[in-house]
């Protein structure tokens, strides 16, 4: 059974934290669950010790939110809270559920963590189980949760086992979790950026960027990490460090005389929610860019879980007057329809695409059907992964607005892709820059 099925009613927080017998009640649920051998998972959330408590307040409704009504949910003390999730079969439901939390509530959001603040952290107890107290449980669960907090694990899970914490073995499975922390701490990420071409001028329409992880010596491509970032719930804390890093980078090359019409950054759909609009409100005001310079890309085959959220949250940013585009359009979930819950100004055609058309008469028709019904409605179209001239010559017969591709360039860095920057200025509608 999922542990989080549908979603409840908000509870009125601030009477929650204020019941002496919520912790009565919950001991009462755990023994008659012990007692019962029944399966749950009794997961506790650590807080930072300075979480002040309209935080705790936001964090305690937005996950009442997404849990059931006959689950449970317990604020133990000022640093914890306690839920209890019937039914589920096993550690892997268990931690599914927490990553789900992080991820649907946006908890590092709301802590700061996207600003290097501080973080929050699941522990793991899973009934039935050897503990014969309902206070055991909750007592276990609280120092897994605490052992995660402080070796900054996402979760940890207890095992059966002496009552001796640090003799009891702790699984850390969400090295990846941890690894993304401590990467954006070390600076171990790194922003490349693709250029994107008028199909008839030629002229830098803007630039895509492009995240990288430089990981024990490699550099990683998002295609190894960003599925099992967005698994973990880091999507929102990944997001964030791309869109300030982009609009860092705008002012930098415009304090150094170079210019760039606009940076398009992905974001993922996790992101349109909460309060993304304020977000990127403060980050174009610390780094005084200009909104129609930031373009934000959706990936076309992300699974908006709340579209009409999603919708609201797209046009409040878009009023400020910043783009969106879709991205590998017709990879993914949805058709045409999908063009109509955003304010889309331009549809990303998938490389897949592309690459099979001069070969392929199903993905040449794919792309003819696409680009003529954005030109119908206004849309501008950009090619993506065009590698030969002969792909160049085909798009621009069928009409397409823009491309990119390594017929063009690759993705490069900041320097590198600055030096490109003042080319095309000096050259500006030159077949020289293709």
């Amino acid at each position: 059974m999922s542990p989080m099925p549908r979603r409840s009613k908000p509870a009125d927080t601030s009477r929650e934290f204020a019941a002496v017998g919520g912790r009565a009640t919950l001991l009462r649920e755990l023994a008659a669950l012990i007692a019962e051998r029944r399966r749950a998972a009794v997961l506790a959330l650590a807080l930072p010790a300075d979480a002040a408590p309209p935080v705790r307040n936001e964090i305690l409704g937005r996950i009442r939110c997404f849990i059931r009504q006959d689950d449970l949910l317990c604020v133990l003390d000022a640093t914890s809270l306690v839920i209890v999730l019937r039914d589920v079969n096993d550690r892997s439901g268990a931690i599914g559920a927490a990553q789900r939390l992080f991820q649907r509530s946006s908890l590092l959001q709301i802590l700061g963590a996207s600003r290097g603040g501080a973080m929050a952290a699941f522990g793991i107890v899973m009934l039935p189980s050897d503990i014969p107290q309902a206070s055991s449980v909750l007592l276990r669960a609280q120092q897994a949760a605490r052992y995660a907090l402080r070796t900054r694990a996402r979760w940890v899970c207890w095992s059966d086992g002496p009552e001796d914490l640090d003799s009891r073995l702790l699984s850390r499975e969400d090295t990846l979790v941890t690894d993304v922390m401590q990467g954006i701490d070390r600076g171990e990420f790194e922003l490349f950026y693709q250029p994107q071409l008028e199909m008839d001028t030629g002229r830098v329409r803007g630039l895509e960027a492009l995240l990288r992880w430089h990981r024990k010596g490699d550099l990683v491509m998002p295609n190894d990490f960003v599925p099992e970032v967005e698994a973990a719930g880091l999507s929102t804390l990944l997001g964030s460090w791309v869109l300030r890093r982009a609009c860092e980078q705008l002012a930098r090359w415009r304090d150094e005389g170079v210019f760039c019409s606009q940076v398009a950054v992905n974001l993922s759909a996790v992101q349109l929610k909460g309060d993304l609009p304020e977000m990127v409100r403060d980050v174009l005001s610390e780094y005084d860019v200009e909104p129609g310079r930031l373009e934000i890309e959706l990936t076309e085959s992300a699974e908006i879980s709340d579209p009409d959220e999603a919708a609201t949250i797209t046009r409040r940013v878009n009023e400020m007057g910043v783009g969106f585009s879709l991205d590998d359009f017709g990879s993914g979930y949805s058709n045409f329809l999908r063009l109509r819950s955003a304010p889309f100004a331009a549809v990303k055609l998938d490389r897949q695409f592309v690459a099979g058309m001069l070969d392929n008469a199903y993905d040449k028709e794919m792309l003819r059907t696409v680009i003529q019904f954005c030109r119908n409605v206004d849309i501008q179209t950009i090619a993506e992964g065009v590698e030969t001239t002969q792909q160049l010559e085909a798009l621009r017969k069928l009409g397409c607005d823009a491309w990119q591709g390594f017929l063009c360039s690759p993705p490069m860095g900041s320097e590198a892709a600055a030096q490109f920057l003042r080319r095309a200025g000096s050259k500006q509608g030159s077949p020289a820059l293709l």
